[in-house]
């Protein structure tokens, strides 16, 4: 039993720094001018970053007075979900990098037609992805 749970507390040691580190690379290529922050008025509770034009990361924020109510996130925030690869984070108020994160999201542009071409681009992904499996 104890293997197991040595095992459990790695993995959430991992999680914890593969989230972190997550973060921090999206940083770095917000920075380099390769990812760009949208928010469409008419869903304000999502942000999108399109990293390089053609990958996208979706982050769902939340808060209220339960902390579970769609919220935009210019409002007070109790956590952020992102979908990424098939990974989704939870990111709570607590949580190393919060501050970052609520810089990145609030910097995020209104611009409904590049919000709308996110998703576009969203649905094209998976058959990019294996289609360039094909060609290696």
């Amino acid at each position: 039993m104890l293997d197991i749970m040595v095992t459990m507390e790695d993995s959430d040691s991992t999680w914890a720094n593969n989230q972190i580190r997550f973060l921090d690379l999206l940083n770095q290529l917000t920075k380099a001018g390769r990812a760009d922050w949208l928010r469409s008025a008419s869903d304000p509770v999502f942000v999108y970053c399109l990293v390089d034009g053609d990958d996208l990361v979706v982050f769902e924020c939340k808060g209220g007075a339960k902390g579970d109510e769609p919220v935009p996130p210019t409002e007070d925030l109790a956590g952020v979900v992102s979908h990424y690869c098939n990974t989704t984070y939870l990111w709570l108020t607590k949580l190393a990098n919060w501050e970052l994160l609520l810089q990145l999201l609030r910097s995020a542009k209104i611009d409904e037609q590049r919000f709308i071409e996110c998703r576009r681009i969203a649905h094209g992904a998976p058959i990019r992805a294996l289609e360039s499996r094909l060609k290696t």
